[in-house]
């Protein structure tokens, strides 16, 4: 369990201090909230394992914000802050993820955590931080799956979009495709039997049957399944027209192979999760032209962080020329937008109290990278912000490299197309 990376910005003396102290039964530091010289925030991210191209870009968007405040000092009380974040890496394993919350809790004390990178990292870290009162930031999975996780919610506050929202995006793109609600057109559901698989399920199953789609359902599948034969059999028997599901990159990549295997065709494929990412898709050859997935951000995107002033054109060109000029994944913005929300959550809290801090996060009121976060929305006691969340398709350049395009903004009309549908080779289904 080492640190990939610890960036920090004051003596160690606090460090010193928070360990002579010891941990106090509800979690936090056992040192008192008035003598604290510092700022520890808590983030687990996936940097290695099925989930790493999610954590990509974690330790970058840290460095942003730490030099940020390096050159804006947060001062709580006359008192000029350190800042410090600690980030585990969780190697995509759901244990660990519990386990290194509550090392971040319990041993390195930090006053607040980061949850991020799709409930199958949200949940667990999140679940620790409930246990401990620990105010935490959720973000980058979609509400429902983090929502049902348990019964209440009371030091935890999320953003990102509703499985509602997904739904409706990808029915806009099952439509442009030709099969439009009430059309009758078989759609075959992937779903892993995980939370963010079943949440999925449910809900996709429930509004398939309201608008007059087929539901062809072969089950849900447990994660790391490597022989999908049974299931391709089952759509290539049906003769379905659309493939509809959200999966971790390896179990789509066996799942989708298994489907070419034998022979299923159709004119859609939308996903989530796999293939929102571009080393993801590339993995795919060929197959991946045409796929459709969720944008929640791009550099397109009409936003500003409130905090620092970048807009979302100008961090990604400030990736590229960090990162040997690669395309800043969607994700990382959202590593961005949390640790902006935890900076603006230290500004305006009264005082390093836990329960100041959350009620100074619960009232934030803010424009972010991904847009504005303000916590008035509720799903079964959990508070969230509802960000933005079009319609994307991988396309071929001029140079026959892959780009995801923004085919459709029917949920949120403010967030300007880059492009128009187009049959692919993973969606044209013979004559």
């Amino acid at each position: 369990m080492s640190k990939c990376k610890v960036l920090k910005k004051f003596v160690a003396l606090g460090m010193a201090l928070g360990m002579l102290a010891g941990v106090s039964a509800c979690g936090g530091a056992g040192e008192s909230s008035a003598s604290k010289d510092t700022i520890k925030i808590g983030y687990v991210n996936p940097t290695t394992g099925p989930l790493a191209g999610n954590g990509e870009g974690c330790d970058w968007a840290v460095k942003q914000i730490t030099d940020y405040v390096e050159a804006n000092p947060i001062t709580i009380n006359g008192k000029e802050m350190g800042f410090e974040v600690v980030v585990y890496d969780s190697e995509s394993d759901a244990n660990k993820c519990s386990e290194l919350t509550q090392k971040l809790i319990e041993e390195d004390q930090v006053d607040m955590i980061i949850a991020i990178q799709t409930p199958n990292t949200v949940i667990p870290v999140a679940e620790v931080a409930e246990r401990y009162e620990i105010p935490c930031i959720a973000s980058q999975s979609p509400i429902d799956p983090l929502a049902h996780s348990r019964d209440t919610f009371n030091w935890t506050y999320c953003s990102f979009y509703t499985l509602d929202d997904v739904y409706e995006s990808q029915r806009a793109m099952w439509s442009v495709a030709g099969h439009e609600p009430g059309s009758g057109a078989k759609v075959g559901l992937l779903f892993a039997n995980d939370a963010d698989g079943t949440a999925w399920h449910d809900i996709f199953v429930k509004r398939l049957a309201d608008d007059g789609y087929t539901v062809v359902d072969p089950g849900q599948y447990p994660s790391g399944t490597t022989d999908f034969t049974s299931l391709a059999n089952t759509f290539k028997t049906e003769d379905i027209d659309v493939i509809a599901g959200t999966n971790i990159p390896p179990d789509f990549m066996n799942s989708y192979n298994a489907c070419i295997s034998a022979g299923v065709e159709a004119d859609a494929v939308t996903m989530g999760k796999c293939c929102l990412l571009e080393s993801d898709v590339n993995a795919l050859g060929d197959l991946s032209d045409g796929i459709m997935t969720q944008v929640w951000w791009a550099p397109t995107n009409p936003f500003t962080s409130g905090l620092t002033g970048v807009s979302s054109e100008e961090i990604a060109k400030k990736y590229a020329e960090d990162n040997e000029g690669r395309v800043m994944p969607q994700p990382t913005a959202y590593a961005y937008e949390a640790l902006e929300l935890a900076v603006q959550t230290f500004k305006n809290t009264k005082s390093m109290d836990k329960n100041d801090i959350k009620a100074s996060l619960a009232s934030l009121d803010v424009d972010t990278i991904v847009g504005h976060v303000k916590y008035d929305q509720e799903m079964d006691g959990l508070h969230f912000a509802r960000t933005v969340l079009c319609g994307g398709q991988w396309q071929r350049d001029e140079n026959g490299d892959l780009k995801l395009v923004i085919i459709d903004n029917s949920i949120h009309p403010e967030i300007p197309l880059t492009g128009s549908y187009q049959e692919g080779n993973a969606t044209k289904k013979s004559e």
